[in-house]
Parts: C-alpha cells; sequence; structure tokens
C-alpha cells in the first residue's frame, strides 16, 4: 500500500525497494493505493515503473481508496464495492504468483 506524495512515490519506499534488489527478482505484484481526487493512482504509475526495473510482474487490477470517504482521515472503513477490486486484484496476483513459481525455483 502506497500513498502520493508530490505526484509519486515516497522516498522511503523507493529507498526500501532498492535496497533489497534481489529479492524482488521474478516476483509478482498488486498494488493498493490512497490519496485525495488521483487517489494514489499516480503513485502506482510511477512504482509500475520502478518494480519493471525490479523484474517484478505487476497486474493490471488494483485497489484504489479515497482518503475522504475509504479513509475519512482517522477510521480506515472502506466502501464495500472496494471488495470486488480487493478480490480481483488477489485473485491475478495469485495466478501471476504461480505462473512465475518456476523462473524462482
Amino acid at each position: 500500500m502506497t500513498a502520493e506524495y508530490n505526484h509519486g512515490i515516497p522516498g522511503a519506499l523507493k529507498n526500501a525497494i532498492d535496497f533489497l534488489f534481489k529479492e524482488w527478482n521474478n516476483k509478482v505484484a498488486g498494488f493498493v493505493s490512497y490519496g485525495g481526487a488521483a487517489l494514489g493512482t499516480r503513485a502506482v504509475e510511477q512504482l509500475r515503473l520502478v518494480m519493471a526495473e525490479l523484474q517484478v510482474a505487476t497486474v493490471r487490477n488494483q485497489v484504489s481508496l479515497s482518503l475522504f470517504t475509504d479513509l475519512n482521515f482517522t477510521v480506515f472503513k472502506p466502501a464495500q464495492f472496494q471488495e470486488n477490486y480487493v478480490n480481483s486484484t488477489l485473485d491475478q496476483v495469485i495466478a501471476w504468483g504461480n505462473a512465475l513459481k518456476t523462473l524462482r525455483t
């Protein structure tokens, strides 16, 4: 899960990702983001580029949460319809993870 910081990912997240370069190779990633009007989607766009450089396959589906409705700035209570996005994203992560398993062995 990432927040959007100046239309990108937070520096601390990028640093953590870079520190574990080899551990990311041949893995799969799904994204959950949160933010204001853009719901963190610009950060996910940037994160997809970073993941590609680390040899990480990213799934198409993602979960985008609103600071105003899903987080209400203090309480995490996603709208009911978000469950469909979570399930479809996880389904893709599991399927791709199984497909990439042979590359990791």
